[in-house]
């Protein structure tokens, strides 16, 4: 079958929508035999590479993962793991991931210009700068410039927390924004935050609000933009969930000190360090590319884009109980379409439906490399654990990711292809 006709289960292909009958017939297949026959025969992949998470893992680029200790990080992005048989010195490029992503408190969360997330208490504020204290790290003053936006109380609920958390980062008002626990919103200037109150100057006058009634703060970024990451750097995630994208790293004698993109300076114990994933080495994750085609046949009539680095849902990945910085989140039945313009070594991920299903939801996944059907998944369900896969990209042009129908037709198919990159 072309890239274009990729079969689903039982003959179903993409850009043709099911009959209510035909669907029924393809769940019953399925309740009738689990058997990997049923999604169809493929070339036999690469063996992916076993890997048992744990909270000391260290993933490299190649070869196999093992358990280890950061010890060492010099400037060159240099990395030494103490590990059972000694010592391992890998290039921070050689490095898919190390450690385990810990969730974010809370609140108040510090979104900062490029891209960071610090976990921190809003000691001052003005136009100028802001005061922090990082119970990790002590008291810092940024340059307002570098701060996005401060969420002071975030909902209890985790998707509206992360939800409002992107919106936050991604907001392109035209002025300081405040948002109130009550649901209103106030536009105008933010002044200054001292004595537990916010003044804040509106269309109609200054204005002053408790702290305690506030949601969150967006500020206007004006006419200075601090330089998002660019090249290579690494995403750094500490003991209280804060995610860093550092520009440099530098571990030695037990301390840690980095650099964010946009220059801020950060100093705490090297054992705050809890997840490193490098960005822009010899890995290239395909949530950072534009995708050639993406096409989704709703079972009904609910069509679902897919989303970068979050589930379909648009909350943060998770899957196995672990947290993912990176991936793609589709629902069935869908096929994501990318271009290869460069040449690769292999394309890997984990595949898995996301947590957030509570344990439902079943789906296959199939990989075809131009046109060719590589890899076919088993059915994979709510609350397992991810499944790796890895094929072989040699001399390949074009790569497409197919998600199928599984055993309750698509009723909570939140599809997670985690991790999914392509190797140098």
């Amino acid at each position: 079958a072309s890239p274009s006709q990729c079969p689903l289960q039982g003959g179903v292909r993409l850009g043709r929508k099911p009959s209510a009958a035909r669907a029924a017939g393809l769940v019953l297949l399925l309740l009738l035999g689990r058997s990997g026959a049923l999604w169809g025969a493929a070339e036999p992949s690469r063996a992916p590479r076993s890997f048992k998470p744990t909270d000391d893992a260290v993933l490299p680029v190649d070869g196999p993962a093992f358990v280890g200790a950061l010890v060492l990080a010099d400037r060159q992005w240099q990395l030494a793991f103490r590990h059972a048989e000694g010592q391992r010195r890998l290039q921070a490029q050689d490095v898919v991931r190390f450690g385990t992503w810990h969730e974010l408190a809370r609140g108040p969360l510090v979104l900062l210009a490029d891209g960071s997330i610090l976990a921190a208490e809003v000691v001052s504020l003005d136009r100028r700068s802001v005061e922090l204290d990082w119970r990790l790290g002590g008291e810092m003053k940024l340059a307002g410039e570098l701060v996005r936006a401060i969420a002071i109380q975030t909902p209890a609920d985790r998707l509206r927390r992360e939800q409002l958390l992107d919106a936050l980062a991604d907001s392109s008002a035209s002025s300081d924004q405040l948002a109130l626990v009550n649901g209103d919103w106030w536009v105008g200037t933010l002044e200054s935050l001292a004595g537990g109150k916010l003044r804040f100057l509106t269309t109609v006058g200054p204005t002053a609000v408790e702290l305690r009634r506030v949601r969150a703060i967006s500020f206007h970024p004006g006419p200075v933009h601090p330089p998002r990451p660019r090249g290579f750097h690494a995403a750094a995630g500490f003991r209280d969930g804060s995610r860093l994208m550092l520009a440099s790293l530098r571990i030695e004698a037990e301390h840690l000190e980095g650099v964010t993109a946009g220059g801020l300076t950060i100093r705490t114990s090297a054992d705050a360090l809890v997840a490193l994933q490098p960005l822009g080495g010899r890995v290239t994750y395909l949530s950072d590319l534009a995708p050639a085609e993406y096409r989704h046949v709703p079972y009904l009539d609910l069509s679902w884009p897919f989303q970068r680095d979050r589930n379909v849902r648009g909350g943060w990945l998770r899957a196995g109980g672990r947290l993912y910085l990176k991936g793609l989140g589709v629902h069935s039945a869908s096929r994501l379409t990318y271009r290869l313009d460069q040449p690769y070594r292999r394309f890997e991920a984990e595949l898995a439906i996301d947590d957030h299903t509570g344990g439902r939801g079943s789906v296959g996944f199939r990989i075809f490399i131009d046109g060719k059907l590589r890899y076919t998944s088993p059915v994979i369900r709510g609350g397992q654990a991810p499944v790796p896969v890895a094929v072989d990209l040699a001399g390949a042009k074009r790569l497409d990711l197919v998600v199928d129908y599984g055993e309750e037709a698509d009723v909570l198919d939140d599809a997670d292809w985690l991790e999914a990159r392509l190797v140098r």
